[in-house]
């Protein structure tokens, strides 16, 4: 008999789009033959749409993007009232980012209604979407980071003049529970600094300002076996044709270059995988991980991590499995075993 999966997309984050574009890949990519697919659109609302597809009515994009006006889609559903939505649901597949999807609050709805989903837990999901505490987590582990400065209420102490004094121009200035590279900026300039912080105190009140790490850069996604023991997939190098690789970068076709197994020495790529599997173990992830890093002087200085890696034509997870000869559909079901072998041992 085929487990149900109910596949969720969009939200409320500043990152609906990317998810649009990664559930979208999903659903194409879905064994159909293996699996009773539910297309689950949540609103920038927070309110859920569904349809039940087959390998001849997938939605398209503007499905997603407008489920109101979509003939495919039912709903509206309210968090509190969407027993309809997940009748006969064996298992959520997450293609969710940011705010909402990322960092432990769809997790824990999950936990509460018994549906077992892909990816980290509630605890880590939330560590990792948090720059800052992820930060500390590294360090503990014996990982390096950059150099950084919290900017915010509670630090008064953290001016733009320090802030300068102490990192120097430029510098990155980030909201530490964005992602997808949405609300980061470099600041070239005092004014520029000052117009960031302005900006993003918006949406924060803590922000994370690093000084300018120069040197190649780097993602290792890491996956999990059967037994749940980590291990790292071939890494990346990134080489953005802009000066950073920001949000046009890393969802543009051609914008930048993403080499796939990285031309380094093996010594190095074995680094970088040790890297990514001890972060992927400090903040207890499960599942899937990917952490990106850059090498300057010899050393690694991982970035952040990232516990839903995205899913479109352009990311880096697929790119990575495929390196090793798996295939999307593959990675997909590898993910859902995971998320079914959490609550029992039947397996499709």
């Amino acid at each position: 008999m085929k487990k149900r999966i109910n596949v969720l997309i969009g939200g409320p984050s500043a990152e609906h789009e990317v998810s649009l574009n990664s559930g979208l890949e999903v659903l194409r990519h879905l064994d159909k033959e293996a699996y009773a697919v539910r297309a689950v659109v949540i609103t920038r609302e927070k309110q859920f749409y569904y349809a039940d597809l087959s390998a001849e009515r997938l939605p398209e994009i503007d499905d997603l993007r407008a489920p109101v006006a979509s003939s495919l889609l039912k709903g509206p559903y309210a968090l509190s009232a969407a027993e309809a939505v997940w009748e006969g649901c064996d298992a959520a597949f997450l293609a969710l980012h940011g705010s909402f999807g990322e960092d432990g609050v769809i997790q824990g709805y999950l936990e509460s209604i018994g549906i077992p989903y892909n990816g980290s837990g509630v605890y880590a999901s939330a560590v990792a979407m948090n720059k800052i505490t992820s930060k500390t987590l590294f360090v503990r582990n014996g990982l390096t980071t950059p150099r950084h400065i919290v900017f915010g209420p509670a630090h008064p102490e953290a001016t733009v003049d320090s802030i300068i004094g102490t990192l120097g121009i430029p510098c990155f200035v980030k909201c530490p529970q964005s992602g997808s590279s949405k609300l980061l900026g470099r600041a070239a300039t005092r004014e520029e600094l000052s117009s960031l912080l302005d900006e993003y105190s918006r949406y924060a009140t803590e922000i994370l300002v690093e000084p300018l790490v120069e040197g190649p850069e780097f993602t290792c996604g890491v996956l999990e076996d059967e037994t749940g023991t980590p291990f790292a997939l071939p890494p990346v190098e990134i080489r953005p044709k802009s000066s950073f690789f920001d949000y046009t970068a890393k969802y543009t076709t051609s914008a930048s270059e993403e080499i796939v197994p990285a031309p380094r020495p093996p010594e190095l790529l074995a680094r970088i995988q040790e890297a990514a599997v001890t972060a992927h173990r400090a903040i207890e992830c499960r599942g899937i991980s990917r952490t990106d890093m850059i090498l300057n002087d010899d050393r690694l200085h991982v970035l952040e991590i990232n516990t839903l890696p995205g899913l479109t034509a352009n990311s880096l997870i697929p790119k990575s499995f495929k390196a090793t000869g798996g295939t999307f559909p593959g990675l997909l079901d590898l993910l859902i075993r995971q998320a079914l072998r959490r609550n029992t041992t039947e397996l499709p």
